[in-house]
């Protein structure tokens, strides 16, 4: 009896335990909105993309990624989607076309393009929202790079990754709003020190800088002509600076340098201006001492550099 027993309670602790795997990664379904970024399609080089989860079961998904024409959003291609949940990133096979309405014209949808490879998208938190991103290259109309967000307070799950590390504040003032930001630093375990790939892209390798000061001020200007770049600025994996507009005079922050590892600085490019790639001028200065150099970045890999406490 006592052997039954003892059965019937490790069925019920196991019963009890599946619905939390379940639901960790519940998160992912519902709707998200983003952008697909073409640079070879004779359309638009921009398109509006909705990406639908309809079922999760486990680490397995399926769905419908919309494509959509902004000019017209009657002109539209779905297509059915399947694929798996991973511990930073998710996998994403076209499966078959369920949907499609053709541009005026000789352009139609790439419908053949649940033959291409599937495509890695990472997820990660970016200030209050959740952004899926990745890069497919597949054929001439295929090669993209897709963009979803939502509002984290919008998914129907928290999943572990949006759980803040244990962090130490420290708050300085900005030179040119007058204000103070709180910038903070993950323990090192969770560091971004060596990651090639970053809110959804590719990281150049960066340079490094010994800088002998526990903190330093930085200048982001464009390049020459202003052609319309604009940047996101991320600082130890921590957005400091949305959707800068690159001009001739700069835009100063004034940062911490935290010691024992470097602090990573992280270009990030919302638009490639008149003239891509983006490129910033970034100057450092800190004491009587200036660096000065160029930063370029892509829609699909990020500037970057590391500033290391020498003092």
């Amino acid at each position: 009896m006592t052997k039954y027993l003892l059965v019937i309670v490790h069925l019920v602790c196991l019963l009890a335990v599946l619905p939390g795997f379940g639901q960790e990664n519940d998160w992912l379904a519902g709707t998200w909105n983003g952008v697909y970024f073409g640079e070879k399609s004779k359309l638009t080089k921009t398109f509006d993309t909705r990406l639908q989860i309809s079922r999760v079961h486990g680490s397995q998904f399926e769905g419908v990624v919309q494509c959509i024409l902004p000019s017209d959003t009657a002109v539209r291609l779905h297509t059915r989607i399947t694929g798996k949940i991973y511990k930073d990133h998710i996998m994403t096979k076209l499966k078959e076309v369920v949907y499609f309405k053709d541009p005026p014209g000789q352009y139609t949808w790439a419908k053949h393009c649940h033959l291409c490879d599937s495509m890695k998208l990472s997820f990660e938190k970016v200030g209050d929202s959740v952004v899926l991103q990745g890069e497919r290259r597949c054929d001439t109309l295929c090669n993209i790079v897709a963009r979803y967000t939502k509002d984290a307070g919008l998914l129907k799950y928290k999943a572990a990754f949006l759980y803040e590390p244990d962090i130490s504040p420290r708050r300085l003032a900005t030179k040119t709003a007058g204000t103070s930001f709180t910038f903070v630093k993950p323990v090192y375990k969770d560091s971004l020190v060596g990651r090639d790939f970053f809110a959804g892209r590719a990281v150049a390798p960066a340079n490094r800088y010994l800088i002998n000061a526990d903190s330093a001020e930085i200048r982001f200007m464009d390049n020459g002509i202003v052609d319309g770049d604009t940047i996101s600025i991320f600082y130890n994996g921590q957005l400091i600076v949305p959707k800068l507009y690159l001009k001739e005079k700069p835009h100063i922050i004034k940062v911490p340098l935290f010691p024992g590892y470097p602090n990573r600085l992280v270009i990030y490019a919302e638009s490639l201006g008149s003239f891509p790639p983006n490129t910033a001028l970034v100057r450092i200065i800190y004491g009587k001492k200036e660096e000065s150099f160029l930063l370029s970045s892509s829609m699909s890999k990020s500037g970057s550099i590391e500033l290391i406490n020498s003092k």
